[in-house]
């Protein structure tokens, strides 16, 4: 028995449970001069018992061949059968497994010695309790790996919110401050000549314009689309939005007239078509800009040309947030324009 406890204390290093495990059965082995010993650890499968449980076992020895007294086979016709070689451990009430012994005359002696079945019982209760304890950590570690992931993805979440959000400001509600400082051009314009009747009435335009900057601005804070958009589609909400300016043509398809594409395709091509007509009411001023809106087999196409100058397109992509946005719906963005041929901003997105 003191050899048993002397043989684990005497193990370098730290208590690591397998190989403690094998020295428990190795020394119960040699202390009860059995040819093979299996020690059977019943382990829960988790933090909680009720989540099942394993089984870990350790073993010296000689493995016992098929037919050996001990393995459950039935005895032959009029032998007694072997007395049995498995001793179960308990403590407390509360299975910790078993011990399998061969010769049975081997597991006999363990029985009758009850000091160091005993100490079996504790050691294999004590190396049972580092087992369960090296599970705990490892469920923590795990759980803390998957807490970091876990915030990583919100935080990932987090800057694609405030990604989309820059973007909708961007696109929606740049739209309407340009529009204002049009309109209060205009007023200071018609007021500088002594034409008050026009400043009046570009004077109450400009007001229902700050009263739909307003409701775009809340409605992007909130993350609600515009209501006439999810109401009613993509027309109604371009002619809302877009019918008070005097300096835009508007050219739907009337096969669009009450189709609905998508949420994500109306929202995505609503806010598209707001930013190129934007854009090009702050870079030209006072050009006359078309919006035209087709529908196909193939899907749904904008263009927004405009009557200004233009630019050398050959640099860098123009506007590159307007096509990543369309790239989320699948959709594709081409800018056409060269020096004194104006502007035109064409998108597609298959439907």
């Amino acid at each position: 028995m003191t050899r048993l406890v002397e043989t684990l204390r005497a193990l370098p290093g730290p208590p690591l449970p397998e190989r403690h495990g094998q020295a428990l059965a190795e020394a119960l082995g040699a202390c009860l001069a059995a040819d093979h010993v299996r020690l059977v650890l019943r382990l829960p499968a988790g933090l909680d018992s009720a989540a099942g449980y394993r089984v870990q076992e350790y073993g010296a020895g000689r493995v016992p061949e098929v037919g050996d007294a001990g393995r459950g086979e039935e005895p032959a016709a009029g032998r007694e059968p072997p007395p049995s070689a498995t001793i179960r451990l308990e403590h407390d009430g509360h299975a910790l497994g078993e011990v399998r012994v061969d010769p049975p005359a081997a597991a006999r002696r363990l029985r009758d010695w009850p000091e160091l079945l005993t100490v079996t019982r504790l050691l294999a209760s004590e190396l049972r309790a580092r087992l369960c304890a090296d599970d705990a950590e490892q469920m923590l570690r795990r759980g803390a790996a998957q807490l970091a992931d876990a915030r990583l993805r919100a935080a990932g979440d987090m800057e694609r919110q405030r990604y989309h959000l820059e973007r909708d400001l961007h696109d929606g509600a740049q739209h309407h401050m340009v529009a204002l400082q049009m309109s209060l051009a205009l007023v200071e314009h018609h007021l500088g000549a002594g034409d008050r009747v026009e400043a009046a009435g570009h004077l109450q335009r400009l007001k229902d314009l700050l009263a739909s900057t307003e409701e775009v601005l809340h409605s992007t804070a909130t993350g609600l689309l515009s209501l006439p958009l999810a109401d009613h589609g993509l027309v109604t909400a371009l002619a809302a939005r877009l019918g008070t300016l005097d300096t835009l043509t508007m050219d739907i398809d009337p096969l669009l007239s009450g189709r609905r594409y998508p949420p994500e395709v109306e929202a995505t091509v609503y806010l598209a078509c707001l930013e190129a007509v934007s854009n090009a009411h702050k870079h030209v001023p006072g050009a006359k800009v078309t919006l035209t809106l087709r529908t196909s087999a193939r899907g749904l196409s904008f263009d927004v040309t405009d009557t200004g100058p233009g630019f050398d397109a050959s640099g860098p992509m123009p506007l590159r947030q307007l096509a990543e946005r369309l790239a989320t719906v699948g959709g594709t963005l081409t800018v056409r324009s060269s020096p004194a041929t104006g502007t035109q901003v064409s998108g597609f997105v298959a439907i």
